[in-house]
């Protein structure tokens, strides 16, 4: 008979580093430290490990090492087996005080970076780890739900085409884009049923729409043409400018080794009506063992659409997600500093001129944004 596997893990405000060292060691039996802060923080990882590992759980004081030697003493007493140290977590004076014992029982530790690397902390090698943390997983560890979503390799080819054909009209045609969106904002209160199939204006400017397709001709001119079943939503509802982040996305994944995870149209499960919060996430990229939430901007920004993006973060991602607002237009100098504060990445042209080819460099600033160490 094999020996059982222990795994002493110390409990701090992220599971998901915990949840990935006892996914990545699979051990037979886990003994979590935790403070009167962190009794709860564990609850949402408990339903996705395997029925036969078995649990424990010590309370400790964060702050007095004393008590963190004397459960791990306890543990080893108790336990035959092997010991491993998960030290990701929790204080750095319970950090001390379980390495301490592990070094009295010779036993393994490790701590999990960021980046999805393990360090032997006797040894202090760095090495990736093998298994990765899905979405799915880190939106559970946080305790959240999932309605739908969209995978963006499945984007459809003619949705990307007229996002393309709109973003060169808008370019193209700025006045006209403007009397169409002022038209739908305000005629049609922002609503697609309440879209005529057919408006003329006074200047001779004419859409027409049917079954999510539409044109638009100025005095007998055809300006754009959209052949894709949801041409009326990418047009009116800035679906357009998500779709071509989404698409720039998708690049950036397929030129990594193991192809990360990456959504569109994300919609989280909620039992009760959200008043502050969006539910909603525009494009959700899965960077090792955190998220990446890119909120995608077609019009103007303001500030509570800040303060809703950090809201997105912390509700469904945790304190090691990251945020990017992604605007089509440059922000305000105001908003881009209030973005700072709130540790927000920015991706936004510097200039009016600059937008037109910006989006094309989002593969090479994904790239640094991925690699950053957030603190």
């Amino acid at each position: 008979m094999s020996p059982t596997n222990h795994q002493i893990i110390l409990i701090g405000k992220d599971i998901s580093s915990v949840y990935h060292g006892i996914k990545e060691f699979a051990p037979d039996h886990i003994h979590l430290l935790y403070t009167s802060e962190t009794k709860d923080i564990p609850e949402p990882m408990f339903p996705l490990l395997s029925p036969s590992i078995k649990i424990s759980k010590y309370l400790v004081d964060a702050y007095e090492g004393a008590s963190v030697i004397r459960v791990c003493k306890q543990i080893h007493s108790r336990y035959k087996g092997n010991f491993t140290y998960n030290i990701s977590e929790g204080t750095k004076l319970m950090a001390f005080a379980a390495s301490y014992v592990a070094w009295q029982f010779q036993a393994n530790i490790f701590y999990i970076t960021q980046h999805s690397e393990r360090v032997n902390c006797k040894t202090f090698y760095k090495e990736l780890m093998v298994t990765k943390l899905s979405n799915q997983e880190i939106i559970q560890l946080n305790g959240n739900h999932l309605a739908k979503y969209q995978d963006i390799k499945e984007l459809k080819a003619s949705d990307i085409k007229d996002s393309f054909q709109i973003k060169k009209f808008i370019e193209t045609y700025p006045l006209e884009h403007t009397r169409l969106q002022k038209f739908f904002g305000i005629y049609c209160n922002k609503r697609l049923e309440r879209l005529p199939v057919s408006h003329l204006f006074g200047n001779n400017l004419r859409f027409k729409q049917r079954n999510g397709r539409m044109i638009v001709i100025l005095r007998g001119k055809l300006l754009l043409k959209l052949d894709s079943s949801a041409g009326v939503q990418l047009f009116f509802c800035g679906r357009w400018w998500e779709t071509l982040i989404a698409y720039f996305v998708k690049q950036w994944c397929d030129t990594q080794t193991a192809a990360p995870e990456a959504w569109q149209n994300v919609i989280f499960r909620t039992e009760t009506p959200m008043k502050q919060t969006k539910n909603e996430i525009d494009v959700l990229l899965n960077n090792e063992q955190k998220l990446i939430f890119l909120e995608c901007k077609s019009g103007a920004v303001t500030q509570n659409d800040i303060y809703k993006i950090d809201a997105v973060r912390e509700t469904y991602g945790g304190d090691i997600s990251q945020a990017v607002l992604a605007s089509y237009y440059p922000i305000d100098t105001a908003l881009a500093e209030k973005c700072k504060d709130l540790n927000i990445h920015v991706f936004a042209p510097q200039s009016n001129e600059e937008r037109i080819h910006y989006i094309e460099t989002l593969p090479k600033w994904l790239e640094n944004i991925v690699n950053k160490t957030e603190i």
